[in-house]
């Protein structure tokens, strides 16, 4: 998404790291995604699954660039034993955010341990 007032890119916020630009809009998108992801990690911790897996798909309606709920239902599918719809979500993530993300470390785990794909 770009500015409005300057069309410069703001890349998972909704201030405008060049002109300091609040979008309201960009603004509650965000913290609509946020607030599903939240909903989905509790209902994970409590091990209600498919209820956290539809939270967090909720979750990345409103926002595709949420790394956090992409990973999480990723590690649902895993626990769910759907490991490709799992490694889909973890490239996905990767895609969105290289450095200092979880989802490398889950990817490289899944390749490690191959059969588990069968």
């Amino acid at each position: 998404m770009n500015c409005p007032r300057c069309n410069m890119p703001m890349e998972g916020t909704y201030i405008c790291p060049h002109c300091g630009y609040e979008d309201k809009v960009a603004k509650k998108i965000i913290f609509a995604s946020n607030r599903h992801y939240n909903e989905g990690l509790s209902r994970a911790k409590v091990r209600d699954l498919s209820g956290a897996a539809e939270a967090l798909r909720t979750a990345l309606k409103y926002n595709k660039r949420n790394t956090q709920a992409r990973n999480l239902l990723g590690l649902i599918y895993y626990q769910m034993g759907e490991i490709v719809p799992g490694l889909s979500e973890w490239v996905i993530s990767l895609h969105f955010q290289e450095h200092a993300n979880p989802a490398k470390e889950y990817i490289q785990t899944v390749q490690d341990n191959p059969q588990e794909l069968a």
